[in-house]
């Protein structure tokens, strides 16, 4: 004995016999409502006598040459009317523009400035229906907004782990630190610049809140050397402006500042190895959203190269 949810089952209209009912009552003729549907006459006529007999009711009745839906046929088509119109926006989706969006981005001072605009003024061009807001802040401002969802993306300092629980990484450069200075330093000569070389150069470098100043801090030290840093600074633009000055030398990360390949600095590796990885961060649970993935993809893709990093597609 069929179960009552078979038997609800068995009376609820199959969605080809909705489009029938609705291209039988448009039309008014079987053959014209196959064409419609690009099915056949009989193959019609059976949907309608299989819904006929489904729901218990006459939907259609002759007059002369043409089906007349009767009241109950058009109140059945009304309350087909929202699922019918859901299916033809779900075929015309691929072909209908975007929805306008937003897409909120935070990144640090000197990512932004150096690598993100250029690769974000591609975007907006490539998506002009899509609004875009960035906030420039700290790195520790970066990984909050991403963690408190006030941003869809971040680009940071990756640190392993990452220090919040709420956001997840995505490595998409990776460098190591250079010593940097002016064209004709005497350390220029050298293939590879270590602490004992440097020795009491005046040196300019990064604050103590960067997680990479310990390892520069303890590359000294482990050698016995106290560096002689004449200047401290929040962004590397700032340090790396300072170099330029002559006001001293850094050992720094080369990202991205390296992208501008300006001849007032040269680069030269420095050991011990500080490693560097730059990464989107975004909220650890859910997904992103696709504005902020098309922005992902867009940057592994297209970001550019230089000598001194590595980009991770």
């Amino acid at each position: 004995m069929p179960s009552e949810d078979s038997e609800s089952r068995s009376s609820r209209p199959s969605l080809r016999e909705l489009e029938v009912l609705h291209a039988l009552i448009a039309t008014g003729k079987t053959t014209a409502a196959g064409q419609r549907l690009g099915i056949s006459q009989p193959a019609v006529s059976r949907a309608v006598a299989a819904l006929e007999e489904r729901v218990g009711r006459v939907l259609f009745s002759r007059d002369g040459g043409r089906l007349v839906p009767t009241a109950d046929a058009l109140a059945l088509e009304a309350e087909a009317a929202p699922i019918l119109a859901g299916l033809a926006r779900l075929e015309n989706w691929p072909r209908a523009p975007r929805a306008q969006s937003l897409l909120r981005i935070s990144a640090a001072p000197t990512v932004a400035h150096h690598f993100l605009a250029p690769l974000l003024a591609r975007f907006v061009a490539a998506e002009p229906e899509t609004r875009v807001v960035v906030e420039i802040g700290r790195g520790g401002d970066v990984l909050a907004a991403v963690a408190a969802g006030s941003v869809d993306v971040g680009i940071g300092m990756l640190e392993t782990p990452v220090a919040h629980l709420g956001v997840r990484a995505e490595p998409f450069r990776r460098s190591k630190a250079k010593c940097i200075m002016w064209p004709d330093h005497h350390l220029a000569r050298l293939p590879v610049v270590r602490p004992i070389d440097i020795g009491s150069e005046p040196l300019i470098v990064v604050t103590r809140r960067f997680a990479a100043r310990a390892l520069f801090d303890r590359a000294f030290a482990d050698v016995g050397i106290e560096p002689n840093i004449v200047a401290e600074a929040t962004t590397s633009t700032f340090v790396m402006e300072m170099v330029r000055s002559r006001a001293g030398i850094s050992v720094l990360n080369p990202f991205p500042m390296s992208l501008t390949d300006d001849p007032s600095f040269v680069y030269r590796p420095f050991l011990p190895e500080i490693t560097y990885e730059m990464a989107f961060l975004l909220p650890a649970t859910g997904a992103a959203p696709s504005a902020a993935r098309r922005f992902v993809d867009l940057v592994r893709a297209e970001q550019p190269d230089d000598p001194f990093t590595v980009a991770l597609r």
